[in-house]
């Protein structure tokens, strides 16, 4: 079947060449209808039951996830009347945004849509906290009494102990095209109040434009796509721009009646004007798990456009060092960046969406697609060297007859290995599996068409410098790298004995190192230290209770469940138990509330703060919530028959690490606490998802792992007929996984996508170098050489093609030591390492086993003679 394909492009080169050209130009003309997918909730499989049950807590509290902005004022505090009047002029502005959920208080949660109690024995009236905006002293002083009177709903919620800071969180509609256009347009209010223009960079793609998976977002995005400012690469501010990002339709006054007056629609208007250029001290801040989903993508996106040039050139001048002609360079080039443009071109005309993860998928074809190239480019020297006046079609011929099984095996083991991905749970690492094979599928067929087909119209010719000195002959042992290569050959030889000890002193320490890793993720890992996303999530959560979320959903069989004095205690302490952990900032839950009504149904006396003993007590305030016009707020909290209640725990890391801990002691004070009443309890949020994801992520690769060695393993055992040959196949690249690991174990690195990936790298690319080597050691033996004598062969040739791949794939990725995004940088330095020790096990450990595998094959026929 593959001579019938090489005579094929041997017959029709031309033909080849055009249809290769014609389909990269199709699948070229697609890449601009890929679209992003940055959800953090996609990473859990569809259906999967943490997403469900978030989706059912949306329902029962209108849980969503939120914009956080941050007002801070160090100078003057935020209690002065222009810091005051900026927060009521943001919120409005923001709740009038068309991805924003603007239907109550409580979607916008701000000083000025917060409500507060009066009462008296018999009475509760709801107020707004800030029903306008206080201009003179006595009214801030107001204000402020107001708020650190009632320090269980404010402090740390909506204003900082100290005073210095306010915040004002704002729910997102669902959809891809919300969140984006949504974060733009709060970037271009934020702007405004600071007297600049907006042009940030955009990271790569008009976000309303892009194929939505769904009706709503669609919707969105059209009606965005017209006014906005958003070009696709930099957001400009023009009128159209500023009518978009500042309505002229404020949202209603929910705080109060509902409707805006025309006065206070006059001093709105007012206000834009005065705020322009006069930022009063005031600095902003954007966080909330939108607004790292947003930045994250932008980054990765941006980066990427930067990192894949500098990976070509840095894999351009690579090749020309080996090479030293330019069809050395471009034709392997070209078959990678044909590779890397029919995948994504699939993806979008699959409609398959761009992740985070996805980025990175260029750098992983470009290190196992190179290969095939190099390896038949430095034959097809060899051949020029060896026979220079030989037909160019022959050479072709004679050099894909001997090279066909070794690329179809090894494309086939790479394949084998990211395959494995595919029973992964987490749907980013699906389909970056499936899309990784399919683009080591397309790199195989265009390395044994496409280069074929060029190279036969060619006229053999190699770089001047390497026919002077003759460096890639075959039977050369003038190079130094080949002489190396020997030398090690004959050293390992004769000390078979010592080097099989290294090999099981190596497997002690990486098992060793290994049982110490652990799995630990963070969103912000993935930000550099300075940026202004890690810097505003940090003051946040100095200054806040935290900018992540655990909701803890306590569901009752019956109405009225939490009008129990006995249970609401449970609950009480359950906040206080946990609110004593590491990261954890503080709760709240409807606990807070009563002892806050309770309190003003006491005049205000703060001996009151606490929760009644009786359970007609705690019925008559609810009684009395509920007549006085319920808040909104306390949809957060519980429901209307009081069957279901929500504690929500503000956190100050999304470290998985730390998140486990919190998430596993509410977990045990919940099965030890709760369980003598009739009530169920469950965990949802974005603290928890992450938990989840975590959880996910190391169950998913071990698998991969596993499933990819078997996979190859099998794949061997097909095409060598042997067992012994199958598995050593496979040892070199469980070596080098298992060193890596055991490095990472006792360096204290943790597991995460970017070490992960790393390690799929190294089994897709590591097992190659096996492949390659036991193909040509078993053509010297066919020859009759014995072991050493064919090892030796084997590292002239093969060997030193290793070696140049090897090089070729390292500096590719020593490239991504330059990215602005720390996963590619960690993932450079990963793959780096992984590389080197693949190449240097491979060369040295297959000799080994092949001579202990001879040794003992000889024993046993000695054996059987007597």
């Amino acid at each position: 079947m593959l001579n019938k394909l090489y005579a094929t492009v041997s017959r029709h080169p031309k033909t080849i060449i055009i249809a290769v050209l014609a389909i990269t130009l199709y699948f070229a003309l697609q890449l601009p209808h890929l679209r992003w997918e940055t959800d953090a909730r996609v990473y859990l499989p569809k259906g999967h039951k943490a997403i469900l049950y978030d989706e059912r807590v949306d329902e029962w509290f209108g849980v969503k996830d939120a914009v956080i902005i941050g007002i801070v004022n160090d100078e003057k505090s935020i209690f002065n009347p222009e810091t005051l009047a900026r927060i009521d002029r943001i919120t409005r502005q923001i709740a009038a945004l068309p991805g924003v959920v603007a239907q109550r208080p409580i979607d916008i949660a701000s000083l000025s849509t917060a409500t507060v109690f009066v009462g008296t024995d018999d009475e509760l009236v709801a107020q707004p906290l800030m029903p306008r905006v206080p201009q003179g002293d006595e009214a801030i002083q107001q204000l402020k009494q107001r708020i650190y009177d009632h320090p269980e709903l404010f402090v740390g919620n909506l204003v900082s102990a100290d005073g210095s800071a306010a915040m004002i969180r704002a729910k997102l509609k669902e959809g891809q095209a919300n969140r984006y256009m949504t974060y733009w347009q709060i970037k271009t209010l934020l702007d405004k109040e600071r007297g600049v223009t907006p042009a940030w960079s955009g990271g790569g793609g008009d976000w309303a434009q892009q194929q939505w998976p769904d009706e709503s977002t669609t919707t969105a995005a059209a009606d965005l796509a017209a006014p906005e400012g958003w070009t696709g690469e930099v957001f400009t501010l023009d009128e159209a721009a500023t009518a978009a990002a500042t309505p002229a339709a404020p949202a209603p006054d929910a705080a109060a009646s509902g409707q805006w007056s025309e006065a206070d629609r006059q001093s709105w208007w007012q206000g834009q004007a005065a705020a322009a250029g006069d930022d009063n001290g005031d600095r902003f801040y954007l966080a909330g798990r939108p607004v790292i989903e947003v930045t994250a993508g932008q980054h990765a996106m941006a980066d990427m456009q930067v990192m894949i040039p500098l990976l070509v050139l840095a894999i351009a001048a690579t090749l020309f060092a080996l090479f030293r002609t330019w069809r050395g360079v471009l034709l392997p080039l070209f078959v990678m960046g044909a590779a890397i443009i029919w995948t994504f071109g699939a993806m979008a005309v699959l409609n398959v969406p761009l992740y985070t993860i996805s980025t990175m998928l260029p750098v992983i074809l470009v290190a196992v697609g190179i290969g095939d190239a190099v390896h038949l480019m430095s034959h097809y020297y060899d051949h020029v060297l060896h026979e220079p006046g030989r037909p160019a079609p022959e050479l072709v011929q004679d050099v894909m007859g001997r090279l066909g099984a070794p690329l179809v095996t090894t494309s086939l083991t790479t394949a084998a290995g990211f395959m494995s991905l595919y029973f992964a749970e987490m749907p980013p690492f699906v389909v970056f599996g499936v899309f990784t094979v399919v683009g080591i599928a397309v790199s195989w067929l265009l390395s044994v068409t496409f280069l074929p087909a060029v190279l036969g119209l060619l006229r053999p010719k190699v770089g001047g410098y390497l026919a002077k000195r003759r460096a890639l002959r075959v039977y050369s042992e003038q190079n130094r790298l080949s002489r190396f290569l020997v030398a090690a050959a004959a050293a390992l030889h004769q000390r078979r004995t010592l080097a099989t000890t290294g090999l099981a002193a190596l497997v002690l320490l990486g098992a060793l190192g290994s049982s110490k890793l652990y799995v630990d993720s963070s969103w912000m890992n993935d930000f550099r230290p300075d940026s202004d996303l890690v810097k505003a999530n940090t003051l946040l959560n100095e200054r806040f209770d935290g900018t992540i979320f655990l909701n803890v959903v306590i569901e009752g069989q019956r109405p009225d469940t939490f009008k129990s004095p006995a249970l609401l205690r449970r609950i009480a302490a359950m906040q206080e138990n946990i609110a004593d952990l590491p990261y954890v900032g503080n709760s709240r839950s409807i606990v807070d509330y009563i002892k806050s009504l309770n309190r003003s149904l006491h005049a205000d006396d703060p001996a009151y703060s606490v929760l009644p003993e009786s359970k007609g007590e705690i019925a008559e305030i609810l009684f009395l919530l509920s007549v006085s016009g319920r808040p909104d707020q306390l949809d957060e909290m519980i429901d209307y028959d009081y069957r279901r209640a929500l504690v929500t725990f503000s956190i100050k890391t999304d470290h998985t690490q730390d998140l486990k801990r919190i998430i596993d002691a509410t977990r045990d004070f919940s099965q030890h606490n709760f369980a003598d009443f009739d009530v169920d309890v469950n965990l949802a949020g974005s603290a928890n998802n992450s938990y989840v994801w975590a959880d996910l992520l190391i169950d998913s690769q071990t698998l991969a792992i596993v499933l990819s060695k078997v996979g190859i393993f099998l794949l061997a055992l097909l095409l060598f007929r042997s067992a012994k040959i199958a598995l050593f196949t496979i040892v070199p690249v469980t070596l080098t996984t298992l060193l890596i690991a055991g490095f990472a174990g006792l360096a204290g690195i943790a597991l995460d996508v970017s070490t992960a990936l790393a390690a799929g790298v190294a089994i897709g690319v590591g097992v190659d170098y096996a492949v390659h080597y036991i193909f040509r050691y078993r053509a010297e033996k066919r020859r009759g050489l014995d072991d050493l004598a064919a090892t030796q062969a084997t590292l002239r040739s093969v060997g030193k093609t290793i070696v140049f791949n090897a090089a070729v794939v390292t500096i590719g990725f020593a490239v991504l030591w330059l990215s602005q995004f720390p996963p590619h940088v960690k993932l450079g330095y990963f793959v780096v390492a992984y590389m080197v020790l693949s190449c240097v096990i491979a060369l040295l450990t297959l000799p080994v086993l092949f001579q202990y595998h001879r040794r003992r094959a000889m024993t046993e026929v000695a054996v059987s003679a007597t």
